[in-house]
């Protein structure tokens, strides 16, 4: 007997397609919410059963699979490297590194979150 394994493949597995649906429109909203946000899990739910008309039984399932995709493919994306040469002593400015494009970008560390203007501890 031969046994063939099967992959999903998004044009054939209308779950796979859902999630990549999900995935994508997640993308697409990703500036809107902060990350591990309870609203974005949310506003997953709702595209997938009012726009795409997904059953009520599949939407939370996929909602999880398509959130959780998209929290591994964006988590770790901005590094903080340090404070911009260019800066002044009341207007301090960090530069973040987006690690998908490599680009630098300098922020006014007022827009940071707390956590990441503490200052890190180097000598171990």
């Amino acid at each position: 007997m031969n046994a063939v394994t099967l992959t999903p493949n998004p044009e054939t597995d209308y779950r796979a397609a859902m999630q990549q649906a999900a995935v994508t429109f997640l993308f697409r909203r990703e500036g809107l919410y902060l990350a591990g946000d309870h609203q974005v899990l949310e506003s997953c739910r709702q595209y997938l059963g009012h726009s795409l008309e997904v059953p009520e039984h599949l939407v939370q399932r996929i909602a999880e699979l398509a959130f959780a995709e998209f929290e591994s493919k964006t988590r770790g994306r901005l590094k903080l490297l340090g404070v911009c040469p260019t800066s002044g002593i009341f207007r301090a400015r960090l530069i973040l590194l987006d690690t998908a494009t490599q680009q630098r970008h300098p922020v006014p560390a007022r827009y940071l979150p707390r956590h990441m203007r503490q200052p890190c501890n180097t000598s171990k």
